[in-house]
């Protein structure tokens, strides 16, 4: 029985590394839609997200079955096993980094499609800073699923010590563009776009907080 109930929390786990893995691909692809004018890139990323959606319902009907498997008296066990106090802090924690998981999808996909504006107005420069702003938020998904995997408090706290950085570059970019803005009136709608697309990286950040912290309180109980 419980051989049984830790292959199944083993499957939840690839499951959540293979949503974390197709979000953080969908800031790479958009990332570099941003970069290159490529339409194909942002339309790539739009279809990553909308994939998301399924594996957000498959994931959460995991997490049901596996605690509705473990009550007394469910159809077909006989004297099931109770999961421990950690097995539970675990299907919990899943249960609210799925809809993380998902908003992050969701932020990339607004990315994306601002991505294809651009790619309709011909070349765009776009800051380097938001190019490093990428960056450090798919890093942050991908240690944050890490931290939850692993059971890793160590890189669970550096994913919540890094939002420091996302954060400080988003103040930055937020302050160059207003600048820009005052300078050149003409350029003010691209500025606008960009400090929209900051804080769509900066809202990932803050998911990728959230997962690393539910990583915590698996491991300690505590949030």
């Amino acid at each position: 029985m419980r051989k049984t109930f830790d292959a199944e929390l083993l499957e939840l786990n690839e499951a959540l590394t293979a949503m974390a893995r197709t979000a953080q691909d969908a800031i790479d692809v958009v990332t570099e839609s941003l970069s290159t004018d490529d339409e194909a890139h942002a339309k790539a990323a739009i279809d990553m997200t909308a994939s998301m959606d399924q594996m957000e319902r498959d994931i959460e009907n995991r997490c049901l079955q596996l605690l509705l498997r473990q009550e007394p008296g469910a159809r077909g066990l006989r004297a099931p096993r109770r999961p421990v106090a950690r097995d539970l802090r675990a299907i919990s924690a899943a249960m609210k980094m799925v809809t993380d998981l998902q908003r992050i999808g969701d932020q990339a996909a607004n990315i994306a499609e601002i991505s294809l504006l651009f790619s309709r107005q011909g070349e765009v420069k776009v800051p380097q800073d938001i190019g490093v702003m990428a960056c450090k938020a798919g890093l942050m998904v991908r240690q944050a699923i890490s931290s939850y995997t692993g059971r890793d408090v160590e890189t669970a706290h550096a994913v919540v010590n890094l939002d420091d950085e996302v954060d400080e570059l988003f103040r930055k970019i937020k302050g160059d563009l207003i600048n820009q803005v005052a300078d050149n009136l003409d350029e003010a709608d691209l500025s606008i776009d960009f400090i929209i697309i900051a804080k769509y990286l900066e809202r990932i950040a803050d998911h990728a907080v959230n997962i690393a912290q539910w990583a915590i309180f698996c491991v300690t109980g505590e949030l």
